[in-house]
């Protein structure tokens, strides 16, 4: 009985994290991650006290505003706001760019006190997508930020305009 309650369980949580409606939203596995982190559970996230305070020094105003508005829809468990100047920072989003690597956008989380994490932005790749794709980008990393993790449908790398 208890493995027969536990798919709607994780798919009720998923749906609690999910975007508006118009997103469909499905439980999935983590998948490996590479490098010196090889691991992607769903208990990593930026949230902290129901909530992700971020910064931002990226060129990629427009597609980390859609992302957070896409994640902040009614009835959104977690708030995502701006960091103040009493509010401690859990998020930046930033760029780097790296034309070798595969990723548009990496999240990494940053463990330990007062640590910030990162949403970074690839600039040799995002900057060959068109702007639907590049908020598409932002809103997956975000989801991370937000504890759900890569399905194997998602981890495909999109392709350049």
């Amino acid at each position: 009985m208890r493995n027969f309650l536990a798919g709607p369980a994780v798919f009720a949580a998923v749906l609690l994290l999910a975007p508006a409606p118009a997103h469909a939203a499905v439980a999935a596995p983590c998948i490996a991650k590479s490098g010196s982190d090889a691991s992607e559970t769903r208990a990593d996230s930026s949230v902290d006290d129901g909530e992700i305070r971020w910064t931002a020094s990226t060129k990629y105003k427009a597609e980390y505003a859609h992302a957070n508005r896409a994640w902040s829809y009614p009835g959104a468990k977690i708030r995502i706001a701006p960091d103040t100047a009493t509010t401690v920072n859990d998020l930046n989003y930033e760029d780097f760019s790296d034309p070798r690597s595969p990723a548009a956008g990496v999240w990494s989380r940053r463990p330990g006190p007062a640590a910030t994490d990162l949403i970074r932005f690839n600039r040799a790749r995002m900057d060959t997508y068109d702007p639907a794709t590049r908020r598409m980008v932002a809103a997956h990393e975000l989801g991370h930020a937000l504890g759900l993790c890569t399905s194997r449908a998602a981890a495909r790398t999109p392709s350049p305009r």
